[in-house]
Parts: C-alpha cells; structure tokens; sequence
C-alpha cells in the first residue's frame, strides 16, 4: 500500500538515530541526545515520570536518572511527588527549562518551514488537516488496541 510505505519511510527516517543527532546538532547546545529528548517530552507532556521517560526515550531507567541529574543540576527540571501515588516521582521543566525547551520546538518548525518552503498554503493546511485526523485515528485506534490487551481482574 503506497500510504503505509510512505508513512513508514517517513517515520523511520525522522525517528532514525542519525536523523535525530543531524538534526538535534542545530540546537548548539551541549546536551547530548537523550537530555534533548527529554527536554522536548517534557515540553510536549509536560511532567512525566522517569519510568515514563525511559520508556519515550527508548532507554533504561538508569540511564534517565542519570540525565535527569544533569538536568536538575542545570537548573533545567525538578523533581516532585506525584500528587496521584506518594511513591512515584514527577520530573517537569522549570521556568529556565521551559525557555530551552522551546528551542527545540523552533528547530522543528524551522525544519518544517524548509521541508514545506515550495509547497503554497493550501498544500500545507491540506497536509495539517489530514494529518490531524489521521492522530485522532490513531489515538482512537491506540485506545481500543490497549483497552483489549488489559488483562480483566476477577471480581
């Protein structure tokens, strides 16, 4: 089917390791990857938990604690109990982490704006409506794949 090989191409290729350093290096910062990652979840979700993170971030939990330090220790997020499980811990953007998060949101934009720089602005409200329904779709999609492979209790 040619819109799932496109899709997939296009996902693979954004997601792919090498992607991700080419594109990350524009920031000119001196995190590495995994901090940018971070940063850019907890801008998109705001606050998550570790184990939530490690999870995105496609790492161990060992290795985010371990990123979420130097965060900490650059003043970039915070760690607090989560109000809903007194045992878990949330790590969220501080206010200075919130203004270097963004910087990883202008990079996309920018990205988006040179991938899009010949397309006219029907085109690109065309591409934002389709892939707007298509997320619903997929959350939707998502919703109903795990509410079926949660494994039912006995009463």
């Amino acid at each position: 089917m040619p819109l799932a090989e496109q899709l997939s191409t296009l996902v693979n290729r954004w997601s792919s390791h090498r992607f991700q350093l080419a594109h990350a290096s524009r920031l000119h910062n001196e995190r590495d990857f995994t901090a940018n990652k971070v940063l850019y979840l907890l801008g998109s979700n705001g606050p998550m938990r570790p184990s939530e993170l490690a999870t995105e971030v496609g790492t161990g939990r060992a290795n985010v604690s371990k990123v979420v330090a130097r965060l900490e220790s650059d003043g970039l997020v915070a760690r607090s109990l989560d109000e809903t499980d007194a045992r878990a811990t949330l790590v969220s953007l501080t206010a200075r982490g919130e203004v270097v998060s963004s910087d990883v949101f202008t990079i996309g934009e920018e990205m988006i704006a040179e991938l899009t720089a010949g397309w006219t602005r029907a085109e690109r409200a065309t591409l934002t409506s389709l892939l707007e329904r298509l997320n619903a779709a997929t959350e939707r999609y998502e919703r109903r794949l795990t509410t079926r492979s949660r494994p039912t209790g006995s009463k």
